[in-house]
């Protein structure tokens, strides 16, 4: 499994984790409606914050506005829904308009079709792979996240007192909180 990691809500920087070779500092990971911010004091760089997994504490704190029940799913559906949320994709139908969901079953977050094959696998109502309708433009990959509202997205900062309301929604890191290019090396001329 891979690293994955955010920058600030509030300053834009990279949260980096601690297998990196930058110092990992504390960070929080704020929570909506005066609950009590999530202290990270060494970030491992696997999406979990003090023994939150972000990606469940995602799809929970968002059942509600999709009209889902947690409780009545796998941990790992729970999380699957979460991670569609943070950085999943459905593919919209150019000629129609409607919304394909290919491998991976989002239809929770967005209503549509669902073809349970791989990409290079002929979906039979379009008569080609996803991969095929991709590449011709027949099919449009969209995140999910910009198709529908997540109400309580993941907002991070390293400032304790930041307030999940004041800040938007927090970016994913390009470095994935460990694979920096140091630039920012001393410059000796």
């Amino acid at each position: 499994m891979g690293f994955f990691s955010w920058k600030t809500s509030d300053t834009d920087e990279s949260i980096a984790n601690a297998h990196s070779n930058r110092q990992c500092r504390p960070v929080y990971m704020l929570q909506p409606n005066g609950k009590k911010t999530i202290e990270e004091p060494e970030y491992e760089g696997y999406g979990v914050f003090s023994g939150v997994d972000v990606h469940d504490w995602l799809a929970r704190t968002n059942a509600h506005a999709f009209g889902f029940d947690p409780n009545a799913m796998s941990m790992e559906q729970v999380r699957f829904i979460g991670i569609k949320m943070e950085v999943g994709n459905v593919c919209q139908d150019t000629e129609t308009g409607e919304y394909w969901h290919i491998f991976g079953d989002g239809r929770i977050l967005v209503p549509g079709n669902f073809f349970s094959g791989r990409w290079n696998e002929v979906i039979p109502e379009l008569g080609a792979s996803g991969n095929e309708l991709v590449e011709s433009g027949r099919l449009a990959k969209r995140d999910i996240s910009e198709v529908v509202t997540i109400p309580y997205p993941l907002k991070f900062s390293f400032d304790p007192d930041a307030k999940y309301e004041d800040l938007p929604a927090a970016k994913n890191c390009p470095d994935q909180g460990f694979f920096y290019e140091e630039a920012e090396e001393e410059d000796d001329d």
